[in-house]
């Protein structure tokens, strides 16, 4: 066997920062996922109230742009946001359309 002689550290780096930049390449112009394409940036309105659960306090967050409105209620005890609830708001549309 011949003895291989080891790799200068600026020819392994450069051997490393080339395959890296290939796998960016990849990944940069390869396709996009189709979930990317199916929803827009939301334009976003915010009100505060009362729940109808007897919350102690609900943020209402509409999104305008894909038509959707959340509620959440700040929990005091574990210091993190609690989904109340969740509404389509055009399948709301749809459905009351529908019933008329």
């Amino acid at each position: 066997m011949k003895n291989k002689k080891p790799l200068k550290p600026k020819h392994a780096l450069l051997i490393l920062n080339t395959v890296l930049l290939v796998l960016l390449g990849v990944v940069t112009l390869g396709p996009t996922a189709k979930a990317q394409n199916a929803r827009s940036r939301g334009q976003y309105i915010m009100v505060g109230g009362k729940s109808v659960i007897n919350q102690p306090g609900v943020a209402y967050i509409l999104d305008q742009s894909n038509q959707e409105l959340i509620s959440v209620s700040w929990n005091d005890t574990s210091k993190i946001l609690t989904g109340v609830g969740y509404r389509s708001i055009s399948k709301e549309i749809e459905q009351s359309q529908k019933s008329r």
